[in-house]
């Protein structure tokens, strides 16, 4: 067998000619060196290297260029670093790996948290296999190793139906005036303008530390390309958008996946996700598309955003799953947990969960799910011993915009269940909390409703859980009204038992009513503290792990979010689902005007640094996976000198990111985002009120 292999490698800038450079070769995977561990020089536009087949299997190709010719005039590469980066899977390269501009942009975004880039322009790049993996599997969806822009980046969903793609090409164009300009006044403004708490000193050193601050001059870096010709194509500047919006306001690079492995079950109203052993992505999917019914399917991803094999999953009781998706400590069992929509035929009446095995889909739960202890289930997780925490809503009231009395059951009370080492038999439950019925109430009494609506659940490492509760207001009926809460619950004596609370303490600007903020998701942070965020109030609260106050808030560019998470850097991201408001006025669009996207703040000390990641239109119209509209055959008569014209035309969406319901983070740093309703929750309710999948925003976040 033989232990080493000889690699191509051809380098490769549009319209001119690389003459010379220096490269490296390099494994990726815990820091190995392999191959050509020095730096050696190369004449013309290409060079080969014999690899050692080794414990690595990612590597990376990092070329400094020289020199270059351009129209027949020969250039040298004085007082600035450019250098070019490729990636590539050593088992699977065939032909030459290309270096090019376009390789450089998708690997230094994808592998962008396991990189640094050295002051000489030479990088250092090192990870585990797993991160690898996933970095290098996202990567081919922007560019193949072989020289291919990839079919995700450039088509439906994403093409120009974000801007991602046309920025992708902007980047490109970027590289190649920075390495053409003559002045260097394009290499030199871009190394000022992209973030860095120390000076750049190469290009691929601003590209990567520019993802880290992607809001810096974002505007000041667009105008860089402005009036010069695109050398690569559909770039930013040519979206057929007017031109006031086709500058980022970020420069971050996304990608969406819209497809579930089969055409009769796409995606609808995606709400959670987690990641098993082999790093696939379980998505809980609420809805049936083309109608507004519980979806009884739901997706499995590979961790490039491709369906896996037996995506989408079915049976073990699956039946309009809501927020509710866990994975064991093992990483190799997922729980979901079903809500149920639309119908009365659709719903759960007891609540249930369904299980699966992470290997190939395959229910484990009973055809009517596991069911003790539940009614209506949200939020889930397990905590660090197995067992298995489950928000039970019980009110049958539907969530709005639903509309009312769809439901015939009886409501069940709002309890916390647990499920002792995962199994349904061994199951303990609490239902009796301290509530508080108006703000004005001195002390709660402990009670049981279902009006609680308990919503998540959190379980922290040391055997405590933190729950958050929707609350309810009810003006007609003020028995009916429960105060939004949090409770701290841990098991004590073989019982659930609530060890602290917190009340809301937002009043609604408008009803001047206090207490009623309407909680989602719920986390913790590096130094203890709770954070939960509110619906109603557009707000996140930080609250001392103990319950007894609150240590601040996240309220700028926070637009209702329904999930909040934050990584291991203690970034913050917010989920953003943002509030109701009139569709579009414009005659072929439904859409809402947002804002949509997710709340980014790296800095939590300082919560008024906060910004919105978005993911704004490239010009096309936004397409189901089947290639529908995404308001199917919904239609609008047009208006004519301020009168109905009589004529009627098909509704378009231009919004390619919706109404998010939470966001988590996978092995490489990229942050999935659960694109759940369409941008206006007003219409279309009865059928096909499901957003059209996920959202991915490439190395944002630190990896998990």
């Amino acid at each position: 067998m033989a232990t080493t292999k000889n690699v191509q490698f051809q380098v490769g800038v549009n319209t001119l000619e690389i003459t010379s450079g220096l490269y490296q070769v390099f494994g990726i995977v815990n820091g190995y060196i392999g191959g050509a561990s020095g730096k050696s020089a190369f004449e013309g536009n290409s060079f080969s290297t014999e690899i050692k087949k080794s414990e690595s299997e990612y590597y990376a190709a990092l070329v400094l260029i020289k020199s270059y010719t351009l129209n027949g005039v020969a250039y040298t590469v004085e007082d600035k670093v450019i250098n070019l980066l490729a990636t590539f899977y050593l088992p699977d390269t065939k032909d030459a790996v290309i270096v090019s501009p376009e390789s450089t942009i998708a690997s230094i975004y994808t592998f962008a948290r396991m990189t640094t880039v050295n002051e000489d322009g030479f990088i250092h790049m090192a990870g585990t296999a797993r991160n690898m993996k996933i970095a290098y599997g996202m990567k081919q969806n922007l560019y193949e190793t072989e020289g291919q822009v990839a079919d995700m980046i450039s088509q439906s969903p994403n093409g120009f139906e974000t801007n991602s793609y046309p920025m992708f090409n902007s980047l490109c164009n970027l590289l190649y005036y920075c390495l053409t300009d003559t002045s260097n006044a394009c290499y030199n403004d871009f190394l000022q303008y992209a973030w860095h708490d120390t000076p750049n000193t190469s290009f691929l050193g601003a590209v990567r530390n520019m993802l880290y601050d992607p809001f810096c001059h974002a505007g000041d870096i667009y105008n860089l390309l402005v009036g010069k010709p695109e050398v690569y194509q559909d770039s930013l500047i040519s979206m057929n958008v007017v031109d006031a919006q086709k500058a980022p306001n970020n420069w971050t690079l996304t990608l969406k996946s819209n497809v579930s492995g089969s055409n009769n079950f796409i995606p609808s109203g995606l709400a959670y996700v987690v990641f098993d052993a082999d790093d696939n992505a379980w998505i809980a999917n609420n809805f049936r598309a083309g109608s507004g019914d519980s979806g009884t399917h739901c997706l499995v991803y590979k961790y490039n955003a491709t369906p896996a094999d037996f995506s989408p999953v079915q049976g073990g009781g699956l039946l309009g799953v809501g927020f509710g998706v866990a994975i064991d400590p093992e990483k190799k069992h997922i729980s979901f947990g079903n809500f149920g929509w639309g119908s009365v035929y659709n719903n759960p009446q007891e609540g249930s969960i369904s299980r699966f095995h992470y290997k190939d889909g395959r229910p484990i739960s009973p055809s009517n799910g596991y069911t003790p202890g539940l009614s209506r289930v949200q939020g889930m997780s397990y905590d660090k011993s197995g067992n298995l925490w489950m928000a039970s809503v019980g009110c049958q009231d539907p969530f709005a915009p639903a509309p009312t009395g769809v439901y015939p059951f009886s409501s069940e009370y709002s309890a916390v269940v647990v499920y002792l080492n995962g199994d349904p038999e061994k199951m303990l439950s609490c239902s009796n909390f301290p509530i508080k019925k108006s703000a004005s109430e001195e002390s709660p009494t402990f009670e049981a409703t279902p009006y609680l609506k308990v919503f998540d659940v959190f379980p922290d490492n040391e055997g405590n859980v933190y729950v958050s509760c929707i609350g309810n207001y009810d003006k007609n009926n003020p028995d009916n009204c429960v105060l939004s809460a949090v409770y701290k619950v841990a098991i004590e004596e073989g019982a659930l038992k609530v060890i602290a609370y917190w009340f809301s303490d937002y009043e609604n600007p408008r009803t001047k009513q206090v207490g009623f903020e309407s909680l989602r998701q719920v986390t913790m942070n590096a130094e203890g503290d709770v954070v939960v965020v509110g619906v109603a109030s557009s707000r996140a609260t930080v609250l001392y792990n103990d319950l007894s106050g609150v240590k601040g808030y996240y309220s700028k560019n926070t637009y209702a979010p329904w999930g909040v998470k934050i990584d291991q850097k203690q970034t913050v991201f917010l989920a953003n689902f943002g509030h109701d408001c009139e569709p579009s006025a414009n005659t072929d669009t439904l859409d809402a005007q947002g804002p949509f996207g997710v709340t980014m703040l790296r800095d939590p000390s300082n919560p008024e640094s906060s910004q919105l990641l978005t993911v704004p239109t490239g010009g096309s119209e936004v397409t189901l996976a089947n290639g529908f509209s995404l308001y199917g055959t919904q239609t609008r008569q047009t208006i004519v000198d301020g009168k109905p014209s009589g004529e009627y035309v098909q509704m378009k969406s231009y919004q390619p990111i919706m109404r998010l319901t939470s966001t988590n983070i996978d092995g490489a740093g990229n942050l999935w985002c659960m694109n759940n309703w369409k941008p206006s929750a007003l219409v279309d309710v009865a059928d096909n009120p499901g957003g059209d999948g996920a959202v991915i925003f490439l190395g944002i976040a630190e990896p998990e």
